[in-house]
């Protein structure tokens, strides 16, 4: 009887302190949910539709997210610090905005990411494309199929960035670097060089690889920024373009608009910038091409080539003293009122106030001293641009350029990650969350949720 109810009080005490570890779990738990809930409703409580930047709450631009105490425990956001030389993280949210969309990304852009080669690009597109048709240097069935285990090549929009991994040429040391256990903190393992797993560089900094520079997330509405649908401007009629420029703009700039849009097809909007120049440069060009065939000598051919170089290379800046039909401040409200695509929803636009240098330098058209005063600009009292119209004007923009980013870019968020912590000091119980939460509706909501630990 005594070894039997010695028995019975050790399984009791163990069934006790299993219940008090499920309970400290539990605690930890509710303490990352609780860090969910307070960058919700943040998020919402900085959703203006107007323009997002590093400057907002949601990014821990103060110590929001850094560290708060709830009953016995506490409970941060962090995230990777891409702008820090040493690395490491830094306490909010990230914007996946600030990242390419692995589903609308082209190879040129995607090949132009940290590690991304031509055929890893190719890969991609392969990989997210509905046929069978090898892109070169890709991979379609036929390559999945043979090996072991073999398995079909999505043809389908990717669901997660961690698909990338069934993707040739893709590995869990390219996807997450050297952090592997997606913590943020360089651990031990992690620089240490081949001591142990995973490699490492051991120079004091954490790589955290290919992930913090690709999305599936983000997108942008296609509205103005009090959320009104955006007009087509080649379907709107002239009553509806005055009735929506009305008190926006000038009458005379209404008229210019106007009279420029009749029997005219836009197929940019930064044909307002050019003014006549669109139709004069193309002009031109075909009256010079027509005159090269019949007369081509050097110095005539020498003569083209140096006008076609100075048009290309011409700024919007000087344009704006000239032929322009807009200034950039009716430019910017040009944008926001009007659009040339119908689509209610924009899939993949970068959000040039959050992205990085490397972010920004894959976009088309985008230089490194375009990308460096971006960065620079973010940085400065000026903080973040609040319409895409104002890059336009930017030291070394040029038309052309400017014309090739507009498709990709915008101003705003609606996806944000978070990485949530909860601790419970006393009972060293620990528990971590990875969310992702779009606001971009009538409220924020989890398009992700994932109990990492």
């Amino acid at each position: 009887l005594t070894l039997l109810a010695t028995a019975f009080y050790q399984l009791t005490s163990l069934e006790i302190q299993t219940s008090h570890n499920d309970m400290d779990k539990l605690q930890a738990r509710l303490l990352a949910d609780s860090a969910l809930e307070f960058a919700r409703a943040v998020l919402h409580e900085e959703n203006d539709g107007t323009s997002d930047d590093m400057t907002g709450l949601w990014s821990g631009s103060g110590t929001l997210f850094q560290e708060t105490t709830l009953g016995e425990g506490v409970f941060q956001i962090y995230t990777a610090n891409l702008d820090a030389e040493e690395g490491g993280t830094r306490f909010g949210l990230r914007d996946e905005a600030s990242k390419l969309n692995l589903n609308t990304a082209t190879k040129e852009m995607l090949e132009k990411l940290p590690n991304v080669t031509g055929e890893m690009a190719a890969a991609i597109v392969d990989w997210r494309d509905p046929d069978n048709e090898e892109t070169p240097g890709g991979a379609e069935n036929e390559y999945y199929n043979n090996l072991t285990p073999s398995y079909d090549c999505g043809n389908k929009d990717f669901d997660r960035v961690a698909e990338l991994l069934k993707v040739k040429g893709f590995s869990p040391e390219i996807l997450y670097g050297e952090d592997i256990n997606q913590d943020g903190v360089l651990q031990k393992a992690e620089d240490d060089g081949d001591e142990n797993a995973p490699p490492d560089d051991a120079d004091g900094t954490l790589n955290h690889g290919l992930i913090p520079y690709v999305t599936v997330y983000s997108y942008d509405r296609n509205v103005t920024n009090l959320g009104e649908s955006r007009m087509n401007i080649n379907s709107a009629s002239e009553a509806q373009i005055r009735g929506r420029l009305e008190g926006k703009l000038k009458e005379q700039v209404i008229d210019s608009i106007v009279a420029f849009k009749k029997d005219r097809q836009i197929e940019d909007l930064v044909d307002f910038l050019r003014g006549d120049t669109a139709e004069a440069k193309k002009e031109t060009g075909d009256q010079e091409n027509k005159e090269g065939s019949r007369n081509r000598s050097n110095q005539t051919a020498s003569d083209e080539k140096k006008g076609e170089n100075e048009s290309s290379e011409e700024e919007v800046s000087s344009a704006s003293s000239g032929a322009t039909l807009l200034s950039n401040e009716d430019f910017q409200v040009l944008l926001n009122e009007f659009t040339t695509r119908d689509e209610k929803i924009l899939p993949g636009l970068v959000n040039v106030n959050t992205a990085s240098y490397a972010v920004l330098l894959a976009l088309p058209g985008m230089t490194e001293e375009l990308a460096e005063t971006i960065v620079n600009r973010k940085k400065s009292e000026a903080g973040g641009f609040t319409s895409v119209g104002e890059l336009a004007s930017l030291d070394g923009m040029t038309l052309d350029t400017f014309s090739k980013l507009l498709p990709h870019i915008t101003v705003r968020s609606n996806v944000f990650e978070a990485q949530a912590i909860g601790y419970v000091p006393k009972r060293k119980a620990y528990a971590a969350i990875q969310a992702f939460i779009d606001r971009g509706g009538e409220g924020p909501v989890y398009r992700y949720y994932r109990i990492r630990r």
